[in-house]
């Protein structure tokens, strides 16, 4: 998870996003947005945070590692008094590739669910989702550096945009609670 401000730089990098995009918080704290997450066009600068709608893609990119990860996001614009103007949640596309014992598959391989049917980042109501205040529980824990009202001020403003769900195959949704 991370948080950018209205000048498009990195305000806050949780543990996962480090795992994810392989760039430790001292690194990314203060680099423009655009450096590090596959968010290209979710929060364009001359736009109004309150006229906009969340937005959500995938993307394959490169980490600092040299490794290339498939990345699913979802990307809540914010409003208010504060700098805080995008929240962005993201997952790593290979978790969802299941394989015998427990071992994910590479792209294009047997057991690469994505090869079999699509999976693409949404959203829905939050009140469609009954995990919607576990959501709302573990979010702020996972903002670092940030105070309790305004962890709890960004949650309500993703959770009334919509709640992130992994949508199969066109027919199926599954809420995402980031860890």
């Amino acid at each position: 998870m991370a948080v950018v401000d209205r000048e498009g730089l990195v305000s806050h990098w949780s543990g996962g996003a480090r795992r994810l995009f392989g760039a430790a918080e001292e690194a990314a704290l203060g680099r423009p947005a655009i450096d590090l997450l596959p968010v290209t066009g979710a929060l364009a600068p001359d736009e109004a945070p309150a006229s906009r709608h969340p937005a959500a893609g995938r993307a394959r990119l490169t980490v600092p590692t040299g490794d290339r990860v498939a990345v699913l996001w979802w990307a809540y614009p914010l409003a208010g008094p504060g700098p805080e103007r995008l929240l962005v949640l993201a997952v790593d596309a290979a978790a969802l590739r299941p394989r015998e014992h427990g071992e994910r598959a590479p792209a294009g391989e047997p057991g690469d669910v994505l090869a079999v049917e699509r999976v693409a980042p949404g959203f829905t109501p939050r009140t469609d989702v009954p995990a919607a205040l576990e959501l709302a529980r573990r979010l702020p824990a996972l903002l670092p550096g940030m105070s309790i009202a305004d962890s709890a001020w960004i949650v309500a403003q993703a959770l009334e945009l919509g709640y992130p769900v992994l949508e199969f195959g066109g027919h199926d949704r599954v809420p995402v609670v980031p860890a």
